[in-house]
């Protein structure tokens, strides 16, 4: 209860007072609040019995019987009709809320304005739900795909991520997140800000500072935090392609996202080999198949349409 607001009821009841006083006071109690409720109970309180109070004839005390009687009630009701009306109010900006669905395309990259400024970049295949509006005590969006995040700085509203098995939560920040169906790893890398990162095996969360990548295996749920150059996991929004002792098998799979091709690998032997390779946005196909073919000498592949076979 607020010290301040039971020391003026209290000191109204037992006190004469301005008529400017009494009717700020008066509004003050028809205003409502639970430390008026429990100011009014608590002066109530210190009359024992109606009989006492009418004892003391000529004193506050029989008004504040009186107006403890009136008050209360009154006091109560307007709280019950100001908490309908909020619940009334939230009820009706709720049926507003429209959830949206953007869907990227794989070969196609976009942008995305959510409703607090926020900015997205949606990769090829990837894809994200949103509400039209932001009302909840958290900003949540579910994101399946990868997508890069430019946050908007809100510290009484945190901004959250929900992916497969993961939930990343921050109040302004900018980070990168690969979350493909089709990927065994989940990855987080964070360029600014701070990232917490809950997964859902319930450990500890981990809080990523700039610079740091988080890997989970989702089949075994190994996770592993190691120091990156953050920058080089979004250079795909330009759109450019960046593998950094990347395994070959998850580079074809974003080299299908960028192209809209299909890679089809029918040799077991390239299942744990890395590649380091830059690719820039005008590259061709047939150019990044030549120098994958350069990196890895027995590598045959051939294009035929829109399918890619490697044998």
């Amino acid at each position: 209860m607020s010290a301040y607001t039971k020391h003026i009821i209290k000191y109204f009841f037992d006190h004469h007072t301005s008529a400017a006083t009494t009717r700020r006071v008066h509004q003050r109690i028809l205003n409502g609040g639970s430390d008026v409720d429990d100011a009014l109970r608590a002066v109530w309180d210190s009359c024992e019995t109606a009989s006492e109070c009418d004892n003391k004839p000529a004193t506050r005390h029989h008004r504040l019987k009186v107006a403890a009687m009136w008050a209360l009630p009154v006091v109560m009701m307007t709280t019950a009709l100001w908490f309908y009306a909020q619940a009334n109010k939230k009820a009706r900006q709720y049926s507003e809320v429209v959830f949206m669905h953007k869907f990227t395309a794989f070969g196609e990259r976009s942008r995305i304005v959510l409703p607090d400024s926020s900015i997205v970049w949606l990769n090829g295949g990837s894809s994200l739900i949103y509400p039209s509006k932001f009302l909840s005590a958290e900003r949540n969006v579910c994101l399946t795909g990868e997508a890069f995040f430019d946050v908007k700085k809100d510290a009484t509203r945190p901004f959250t991520v929900d992916i497969n098995k993961m939930k990343l939560k921050v109040l302004g920040t900018t980070f990168n997140v690969f979350t493909y169906p089709n990927n065994p790893q989940i990855t987080a890398t964070l360029e600014t800000g701070r990232l917490q990162i809950s997964v859902a095996n319930g450990q500890k969360p981990y809080v990523l500072t700039p610079n740091e990548q988080l890997t989970m295996d989702t089949k075994t749920g190994k996770v592993e935090v190691r120091q990156v150059k953050a920058t080089d996991y979004s250079v795909w929004r330009v759109p450019a392609l960046y593998f950094e002792e990347t395994k070959l098998i998850y580079a074809l799979q974003q080299i299908e996202r960028a192209y809209n091709v299909k890679i089809h690998v029918q040799n077991s032997r390239y299942n744990n080999q890395t590649i380091r390779a830059h690719f820039n946005t005008d590259e061709t196909i047939e150019g990044i198949m030549h120098v994958l073919k350069m990196l890895i000498p027995s590598l045959n592949y051939e294009i035929n349409g829109d399918n890619i076979y490697i044998r």
